[in-house]
């Protein structure tokens, strides 16, 4: 049992010492101030003022960035409450339809070059989707 007891008190006397060591050494190099010192905390002062700076003139873009987005969107609003704006989605939708149909019939009756006029009616198809999602 003293046997035990003696190698816990040498292995807290190690981990006390190592432990002391450790920390004197540790404060001891951030204490030296050497220029390639890499123990840093925080922002030298010329670094905090040039991040300050790019973060503000970031901030600045993205204010007139979103001033730009809000008067576009009021120009959207004002076209998209234009009756024939609705009107000319509904001839475009058909356009597009008819354009899927014939192309199709055309690709399909010719049977000549099929891959790339399906190609063309496959970019047809997405545009007609695109206006079909389209919300007013």
């Amino acid at each position: 049992m003293v046997l035990y007891l003696g190698y816990c008190a040498l292995i807290l006397i190690a981990i006390y010492f190592t432990y002391g060591i450790l920390k004197v050494s540790g404060e001891g190099l951030a204490s030296l101030g050497y220029e390639n010192n890499f123990i840093r905390e925080g922002f030298s002062d010329k670094q905090k003022e040039s991040t300050e700076k790019k973060l503000k003139d970031q901030y600045n873009g993205a204010k007139s960035l979103n001033k730009m987005i809000e008067d576009g969107k009021e120009k959207l609003n004002a076209i998209n409450d234009m009756p024939e704006y609705e009107e000319l989605i509904e001839l475009y939708k058909s356009w597009m339809d008819y354009n899927i149909r014939a192309g199709l019939q055309n690709a399909i009756v010719s049977g000549k070059n099929f891959d790339k006029k399906m190609e063309q009616l496959q970019k047809y198809d997405k545009i007609k989707e695109m206006l079909d999602n389209y919300t007013l």
